[in-house]
């Protein structure tokens, strides 16, 4: 995902993750940047948080939505 800074353009990659199903992969990353700005993150931190339930959401079959837990230890990855 490509976001503009002040600095320009950042590119913030998805980490890689079994695929079970793509359903809700898009709306869970929405999502989560959605919960960031609303709990004040940094668009940087915001960005990474929808990233990683995105990612996470892939991990669940069918339509399950992602798990709280998957989400934030992606995000903590991410920041790695």
């Amino acid at each position: 995902m490509h976001h503009p800074t002040e600095d320009g353009v950042r590119r913030l990659r998805a980490p890689s993750v079994p695929v079970r199903s793509k359903v809700g992969a898009g709306d869970s990353m929405v999502g989560g940047l959605v919960l960031g700005l609303h709990m004040a993150m940094p668009l940087e931190d915001s960005v990474r948080l929808g990233i990683a339930a995105g990612a996470a959401a892939v991990m669940t079959p069918g339509t399950e939505l992602c798990r709280r837990e998957d989400v934030f230890r992606l995000f903590e990855q991410l920041h790695s």
